[in-house]
């Protein structure tokens, strides 16, 4: 499948690591203008677009903060200004704090919410408009399987990352119409840095719970997000709204289906060999 973006112009959030870098590099690869959106992380995000620019592709960092309407709208109209409108988004930026419920504060909760799920929905209706005069756009939102199943010491993210699969299906229900789709990519137990400091080299506690709940027997790559938020975006998924795409080594959200012990052990001695190479 060849898709192009060849004329488009494709807003990432987080796009300076992990999922949020791999998209940008994707619709770069396919030709579009690629807009990094960071909102501290200057030198990440400008990384990232220096390497879409050297493949070829136009790419620019904007400044936002994600839980300050005011700084979404502000950061939108300086784009449209320069004659950049955006005509797929992706929201993939997210806080993700650790916290015991019985400690969450009303100011952490407030900051969790305001970013993860008012931010997207707020991004979204200020790029709108250029979409639906076009009647054409894309809208990405990027959930987790934590959503579906619960994640302990976040509560707050685990809401408002079920609040974004709620907010895509109205959304995409409520323009079916009008040219713009709008649809969740929910990644599974994923390999980026944000994962790493609670993962040694060896395979702890955590990670062992995680692979046995994986058919695949492994985490998935970054990339393999990111290719799933280009294909949303593309015009071969033009018949697709108000969805959730898995990408989940074959783990499904409601249910955990351990593998066998052997499995396990059998993936142990894989890795200890990779390891050794």
């Amino acid at each position: 499948m060849n898709i192009s973006m060849t004329g488009r112009v494709a807003l990432v959030t987080g796009a300076g690591r992990g999922i949020g870098r791999e998209a940008a590099l994707g619709f770069g690869a396919a030709g579009a203008h690629v807009i990094c959106a960071y909102q501290t992380d200057e030198k990440s995000a400008q990384s990232v677009v220096e390497s879409i620019r050297a493949d070829g592709s136009e790419a620019d960092a904007v400044m936002l903060d994600l839980a300050d309407v005011a700084s979404i709208r502000s950061a939108i109209s300086g784009l449209a200004e320069r004659g950049v409108l955006i005509d797929i988004l992706v929201n993939n930026a997210a806080m993700r704090p650790r916290t015991h419920l019985e400690d969450i504060t009303v100011d952490e909760w407030d900051k969790v919410l305001a970013t993860n799920l008012r931010g997207a929905f707020f991004l979204s209706q200020a790029v709108l408009p250029h979409m639906l005069s076009r009647q054409w756009g894309r809208i990405v939102n990027v959930s987790g399987i934590d959503a579906y199943r619960g994640s302990v010491d976040r509560v707050h993210v685990t809401a408002s990352k079920l609040g974004i699969v709620g907010l895509s299906r109205a959304m995409g229900a409520e323009i079916a119409r009008q040219g713009v789709t709008v649809n969740t990519v929910v990644p599974g137990f994923i390999d980026t840095e944000r994962r790493h400091p609670e993962w040694s080299d060896d395979l702890t506690a955590m990670r062992h719970q995680a692979l046995l709940d994986i058919p695949m027997a492994r985490l998935g790559l970054a990339a393999e997000v990111a290719n799933a938020c280009v294909f949303l975006a593309s015009e071969q998924a033009s018949y697709i709204t108000g969805q959730e795409l898995l990408v989940t080594g074959g783990a499904h959200p409601l249910v955990r289906q351990r593998a066998r012990e052997r499995d396990f052990d059998e993936l142990r001695v894989a890795e200890a060999r990779d390891r050794a190479v």
